[in-house]
């Protein structure tokens, strides 16, 4: 077994209590809300998770502060490179200006300008390059590889899905027992943090994961057994827009989560209107993904509570308004 696998095996409550209370002064605990709108649309009891009132508005924040925490003052000093399609490079940039790192972001050519805007703006240096996520990962990885600056994975990274495991940690706090957590997924290291946190305080409740249908890399890696990488991915939900898992979040998922549902542009952009106009909440596609996914779930099996994650809200403007013209 990998030794990271055994570690995770091994954790306990306290463990996660004590990894929350080193990243407490980091971040936010973001609330777990009933949603009557949504409970009375579905006629099931859903609370959203609102993760886009997070930090930086994503949950991406967790994983990487808790990250740089694990570095030595030497790697701190040296400063930190990543690939990001947005929220990851937001939630580093943070951390790294919290830690007093210097913070390198490397973005794919269509990431949204506010997104690209937003990191700046923490203190990190931009650079757009690659056509994808993928590609991104691979001058970041390039830059690492010719300078002293230490690269930062998005998630497949032991120290970024404990960090991640806060957020499952506080909703087992703050809903006992629910019946069902719904997580977006694009390379999976939310949901092994939501599925760590599962595991030690409410083994019953089922994990579903929700991907992008033209980005469903986690899927296909679950259903043939083995890491797959799509040879092409089509969404605009940049949040979860991922041609291959990470490995150790396939390693954790496969053992822990109950499926993968996948859901349309459509589906998404409809969620997305939902929130907006009826939850009064901002999400951005990937986070509005798991309220997606409710009509694609059999809920006659499901009584009790479903917690919907809502990872992001850093949705372009020019979105929004697309997304509230088409749903008039």
């Amino acid at each position: 077994m990998d030794i990271n696998l055994e570690k995770i095996s091994s954790l306990d409550i306290d463990n996660l209590k004590n990894i929350r209370k080193k990243i407490a002064d980091r971040i936010l605990k973001t609330p777990c809300i009933y949603s009557e709108s949504l409970s009375n649309i579905w006629n099931r009891d859903i609370y959203l998770k609102l993760e886009n009132l997070q930090k930086t508005g994503a949950f991406k924040i967790r994983g990487n502060s808790y990250k740089l925490l694990s570095l030595d003052k030497n790697e701190i000093k040296k400063g930190v490179v990543t690939a990001s399609s947005g929220n990851h490079g937001l939630g580093l940039s943070l951390a790294g200006s919290l830690a007093e790192s210097k913070v390198q972001i490397y973005v794919p050519e269509k990431t949204p300008q506010n997104k690209i805007e937003k990191i700046k703006s923490y203190g990190a240096e931009v650079s757009i390059k690659g056509k994808t996520y993928d590609d991104a990962v691979e001058f970041a990885k390039e830059k690492a590889e010719n300078s002293d600056m230490t690269y930062i994975p998005s998630f497949d990274d032991f120290e970024i899905i404990l960090g991640n495991s806060t957020l499952g940690l506080e909703i087992f706090e703050e809903v006992a027992n629910p019946e069902m957590v719904i997580c977006p997924i694009g390379g999976g290291g939310g949901a092994s943090g939501i599925s760590i946190a599962r595991d030690i305080m409410s083994p019953e409740t089922e994990i579903i994961g929700v991907e992008a249908a033209g980005a469903a890399s986690m899927k296909e890696s679950l259903e043939t057994g083995k890491r797959t990488t799509l040879s092409n991915v089509t969404t605009l939900a940049d949040g979860i827009k991922v041609a291959q898992p990470g490995k150790l979040p396939f390693q954790i998922l496969k053992e822990r989560i109950s499926g993968i549902k996948t859901v349309t542009e459509k589906q998404m952009k409809e969620a997305c209107y939902l929130l907006l106009t009826e939850a009064k909440i901002t999400a951005e596609m990937a986070g509005a993904a798991s309220v997606a996914a409710l009509n694609e779930i059999d809920l006659t099996k499901i009584n009790g509570p479903i917690i919907c994650i809502i990872t992001g809200g850093n949705i372009d403007r020019g979105l929004i308004e697309e997304i509230l013209v088409a749903g008039r």
